[in-house]
């Protein structure tokens, strides 16, 4: 559990009881619009500005802990046609945490946007808001897999619950890869536990609780090892290890081993020059 974080969750709860909807803050959207004509150009800033109203005022989970996600969204869109009366736009599509320790990348990511549409929340899968509810799912259930271990299992339920509608919907472009995506993840158990135990040690550190926060760092590798075993190139581990390079390094300084130092230089080779010369002691 990210243990700083639900103290004062409790603590502040009135307050996130009134905003409920809080889930995730600072979203920043940017539609590059270089490609397209003038009349789609007015209408996708149009769009940038409604995304993050629609992400930012919801409430997508019972929000326990107080989760407050920042987020980033790129859109590249490359091509835009007319089917019948919809609009459809052939864009590239990156979502991540304001970190980057989680993204989503498509490179082909089709949706359907017509002049004044407004974003809805709906049961119904829209091929645009029903692939920005996937990945807030997606993003909400990376971020309670760090607060207790597989923490997001009921949240990647829902963003199934999603993917598989999203194959049986008129547009079913994408959702095959997305679905692929999750399942991937969900299989990924040493990878989550990884990320979970990361923070754990954080949360002892600052609770000063020395010798818990070390046996973490102990666990964190373990799950590290036992993931590299089966696929050293896993992206999503690789992906959070270069976020996150420098803090494990002075975590394992000040608080771990020279033994697991050097274990996570060989777990972690991309990196070792970080390692070097942030986890050595002086």
């Amino acid at each position: 559990m990210k243990q700083g974080k639900a103290i004062l969750a409790l603590g502040l709860l009135p307050l996130f009881i009134a905003t409920a909807a809080a889930q995730f803050s600072d979203v920043t959207v940017e539609i590059s619009v270089d490609r397209m004509p003038e009349k789609e150009r007015m209408d996708l800033k149009t769009l940038e500005q409604m995304i993050p109203y629609y992400l930012e005022n919801y409430e997508w989970f019972e929000n326990n802990y107080g989760i407050e996600i920042p987020i980033k969204i790129s859109m590249f869109p490359e091509a835009v046609s007319t089917s019948g009366f919809e609009r459809v736009f052939s864009s590239q599509f990156l979502i991540s945490t304001a970190s980057g320790d989680q993204r989503f990348f498509e490179k082909n990511f089709k949706f359907v946007y017509n002049t004044n549409d407004p974003l809805m929340h709906t049961d119904l899968i829209h091929s645009l808001t029903g692939a920005l509810d996937f990945y807030a799912y997606m993003l909400i259930a990376g971020e309670l897999d760090t607060y207790e271990p597989l923490g997001g299992n009921n949240i990647y339920d829902k963003a199934r619950d999603i993917a598989t509608r999203g194959q049986m919907s008129e547009r079913a472009s994408g959702w095959k890869s997305r679905m692929k995506e999750l399942d991937e993840i969900q299989r990924l158990r040493d990878y989550r536990l990884f990320k979970y135990y990361y923070w754990l040690a954080i949360d002892n550190i600052d609770q000063e609780k020395l010798k818990e926060a070390r046996s973490a760092i102990d666990k964190m590798l373990e799950h590290l090892e036992r993931m590299f075993q089966i696929n050293a190139r896993e992206r999503y581990a690789h992906v959070f290890l270069d976020v996150h390079a420098r803090d494990i390094a002075e975590i394992i300084r000040d608080f771990g081993t020279p033994k697991q130092l050097n274990k996570i230089i060989a777990l972690d080779p991309d990196n070792e020059a970080i390692y070097k010369e942030l986890g050595m002691r002086e």
